[in-house]
């Protein structure tokens, strides 16, 4: 991993509200030291076709937080894997495509991730700065200038086959001011130091999802000291930490 060492301590946006200010990189510039990195981008095209069979039959859902969209709808979603929450239902459509990310290790999140034309996902903050995340671009407008990606200060545009790597703890927003769809395949990559709290990590977004939830109706709660979270949520965080790995075994049966 590149330069792991300088990051800072374990920090989740559940239980704090500030603007994330870490030591990590806004961009990484290269995961080809990462086992399958390379293979999944050279294979880039047969995801591609998978994404589109499937999207001959059904269609992607809106993104939950419907407060992250200036337009209603604009950003949609297909999920894989949910922080640890395997999605069978959906992987059956995509073997190659699981295939491919199971060579990566501790892939945490995946996911299609579809802009339309002229919307914008506003500035926010991830869940963790546990992950590295990454778009491997599928489906780029030709005017790809007008369709980027910024993360604090730093913008950069998505490049068919490759991949945008990034912290996405820090502020950030995507927008396509284009009239053609912008297409990636999402995947976080849990950072090494973090593996043996891979459960706790998760299940503590898992709850932030829930909680975002409630936020589309009650937008008032996004106000709340978010140091009493810990306190209030941490019977509901040790429940989902350890109902993961039963689901996933039930589920797959």
């Amino acid at each position: 991993m590149p330069n792991l060492q300088q990051n800072s301590p374990l920090w989740f946006s559940l239980y704090d509200n500030n603007e994330y200010e870490g030591t990590e990189p806004l961009f990484y510039e290269s995961l080809e030291h990462i086992k399958g990195i390379s293979n999944l981008k050279k294979n880039y095209s047969v995801i591609y076709q998978e994404l589109c069979a499937f999207l001959e039959k059904q269609e992607m859902e809106a993104q939950f937080n419907i407060t992250m969209v200036e337009k209603p709808k604009s950003w949609k979603v297909r999920s894989l894997r949910v922080w640890g929450v395997e999605m069978y239902q959906y992987q059956k459509y995509f073997p190659q495509t699981m295939q491919l990310l199971n060579q990566i290790e501790n892939v945490v999140n995946i996911g299609f991730n579809l802009l339309e034309p002229n919307a914008t996902i506003k500035p926010h903050q991830g869940d963790t700065n546990a992950i590295i995340r990454c778009h491997l671009a599928l489906e780029v407008p030709k005017e790809k200038e007008k369709c980027f990606l910024c993360v604090k200060q730093e913008c950069k545009h998505w490049e068919t086959g490759e991949i945008l790597a990034f912290t996405d703890a820090y502020t950030h927003y995507a927008t396509n001011q284009t009239h053609q769809r912008r297409i990636i395949l999402l995947f976080d990559i849990l950072k090494p130091e973090y593996i043996k709290k891979k459960n706790l990590i998760c299940a503590t977004v898992l709850t932030s999802f829930y909680l975002q939830q409630i936020g589309n109706y009650f937008p008032q709660l996004y106000k709340l000291p978010r140091r009493y979270f810990k306190l209030l949520l941490y019977p509901m965080i040790k429940c989902i930490q350890w109902a993961i790995p039963i689901r996933n075994y039930l589920k797959r049966k």
